[in-house]
């Protein structure tokens, strides 16, 4: 049972199942408590699906790489086949569940599954170095379906609640081939840092940081802004700073200074949803 849970990378999942709530919660959900927790819920299975579903897929190159080693598959703790199934039984189930909150709401989730197992695993992980910025959408789409599933029409809030997750997963992966280069070149993944440079990759990383800190800038400031006061000097001071070290990383494009960026960026989001979260319930 462990194990299985293992391929899943919860992490990830409780990450974006987070944002799900964290938006459904922006949108009006504070009133509507039973509809936050199936969209939270349907999210997380898709989610779950599509790791399970995707590290079926790497299952050759995760053996190959130090880092990703132990994970369940590589160890041969589960047939490879009970994984792939496992996971489309974790999607069909998510999927399924989110029928009921609207006949939108399984198109959303669907292109994001398709973008992250089909467009990022299957046809651009190990062919180009831009693979991340292809895949980074998918990341998005449990922000925008939360917000989506409540509100019931796509505006503003929900366009940018969703770029923050998409800025943040280049960054976050990005970060990671930088200091893990070697094990990425091991298994020939042209991850940015490793096809185009260290340097290239890192500065890379700092301009999307920038681009990460103005869209979180702007949440309080836009048409119709659900968010109070605390939300908006605590996202202030947060772009603030990711904005400083993203400049000073320009400047300065070290590994040092690049794993210092990843430190400060690894917990940004789930912070900054967690003020946000906070935010709408106690209405500041």
């Amino acid at each position: 049972m462990r194990d299985y849970y293992q391929l899943t990378n919860p992490n990830i999942v409780y990450l974006l199942a987070f944002t799900a709530a964290t938006s459904a919660l922006v949108a009006g959900g504070i009133s509507k408590p039973l509809e936050v927790v199936a969209i939270t819920a349907a999210t997380a299975l898709c989610s779950a699906g599509a790791r399970s579903v995707t590290n079926y897929i790497d299952r050759d190159i995760d053996l190959l790489m130090h880092r990703t080693q132990k994970r369940p598959l590589p160890r041969n703790a589960i047939p490879p086949n009970n994984a792939l199934i496992y996971g489309t039984g974790l999607i069909a189930s998510g999927l399924l569940l989110s029928f009921p909150m609207g006949a939108l709401l399984p198109v959303y989730l669907t292109l994001g599954l398709i973008d992250n197992i089909v467009v990022y695993n299957l046809l651009t992980k190990r062919k180009t170095a831009w693979n991340i910025i292809l895949g980074a959408p998918s990341g998005g789409i449990p922000a925008f379906v939360g917000y989506v599933a409540i509100r019931g029409y796509v505006d503003w809030t929900a366009v940018v609640l969703a770029a923050l997750v998409v800025l943040w997963t280049p960054v976050h992966i990005w970060s990671l081939a930088v200091r893990f280069k070697d094990d990425y070149g091991r298994a020939d993944i042209p991850m940015l840092p490793v096809s185009l440079g260290v340097k290239t990759g890192i500065r890379c990383i700092a301009y999307t940081s920038v681009l990460l800190a103005a869209f979180t800038a702007i949440l309080p400031f836009l048409p119709g802004s659900p968010f109070g006061l605390s939300a908006a000097v605590v996202g202030t001071i947060l772009s603030l700073v990711l904005a400083g070290m993203s400049i000073w990383l320009i400047r300065e494009p070290t590994e040092k200074n690049a794993w210092d960026l990843f430190k400060f960026t690894s917990p940004y989001l789930a912070l900054l949803f967690s003020v946000l979260a906070l935010g709408v319930i106690i209405g500041m």
